[in-house]
């Protein structure tokens, strides 16, 4: 990447590097003859400027071994190309970069530069920010992304027999289905807005993806309490996840009263192993009005 993201403009000749910059136009001849290239001492190519190699044509006497038919026409293509290099000798050879509009590198432009067509993560910021055991960040991303091995998945994979939700016995479970629109979370959720004072905002529309209604209800909240609502929802989008699992793979069910008591347990270890802006926003204390 750093070879493509430089130019090299010539004047003295001794700066640029003969066998891997980029000064003959937009190329090298690393690129150009790859095969001659090949004949060339690894720590040569790596020294040898264009001064010194287009001195009394040195660059012809470092060539070892046997050249091909696609070495040799490489080879004069390079004789050709070094005819047309004109010395500057008051002129300093320049690298410019070509991520940036002042051709000086810099580590945001080359960042930018290097995730260039990369799509953005909408809830990237929040997620990873906010105070949660790894575990669970990286079990919601997948839940943000459609990617948990829900009913609805496992059945399209041919890895079970029904697509239904594990948890209400009503619909394909999918992630949005799972977390927002199954009854039996709603409930939690409902017991969760309850305690914390934040009823109607957990309301989710019956369209909504779990990305969506995260960060529009997130809005709502000043930057403090943002954070206690952002370990809210991967606290409770996780404990729902684990009582899916138990369900599924041990074959035991809660009752709400009782999930949601598993809730408040576990904000009270988060909260012990320093998550205190779960406090902050009323579960361990007097609920928000």
């Amino acid at each position: 990447m750093f070879n493509n993201s430089i130019e090299v403009s010539l004047g003295n000749w001794h700066l640029a590097l003969f066998w891997m910059d980029r000064w003959l136009g937009s190329a090298s001849p690393k690129s150009t003859a790859p095969e001659l290239c090949k004949l060339i001492k690894p720590a040569i190519k790596r020294s040898m400027t264009v001064a010194q190699a287009l001195a009394n044509r040195t660059w012809t006497r470092n060539i070892r071994g046997c050249l091909s038919i696609t070495a040799i026409r490489e080879f004069i293509q390079l004789w050709h190309a070094t005819d047309q290099c004109v010395l500057q000798l008051t002129v300093e050879d320049t690298i410019c970069w070509k991520w940036s509009a002042s051709a000086t590198y810099s580590a945001r432009s080359a960042y930018r530069a290097f995730f260039e067509g990369s799509t953005r993560f909408a809830a990237a910021k929040p997620l990873w920010k906010a105070w949660a055991p790894l575990k669970v960040k990286f079990t919601i991303w997948l839940a943000l992304r459609g990617r948990l091995w829900t009913s609805d998945r496992r059945y399209r994979h041919g890895l079970q027999d029904s697509p239904i939700c594990s948890l209400c016995s009503q619909e394909p479970e999918t992630c949005n289905h799972l977390f927002l629109e199954c009854s039996y979370s709603k409930q939690i959720w409902h017991w969760v807005a309850m305690k914390l004072g934040l009823h109607p905002h957990l309301a989710a529309g019956r369209t909504a993806t779990l990305l969506d209604w995260w960060l529009q209800s997130r809005r709502r909240w000043g930057n403090g309490a943002q954070k206690g609502f952002d370990s809210t929802i991967l606290l409770v989008t996780w404990r729902i996840w684990k009582l899916r699992n138990n369900c599924v793979f041990r074959s035991t069910s809660l009752t709400v009263a009782e999930a949601f008591q598993g809730v408040c347990d576990e904000a009270e270890q988060w909260v012990q192993a320093g998550a205190k802006n779960l406090a902050e926003i009323g579960w361990l204390g007097t609920p928000i009005t």
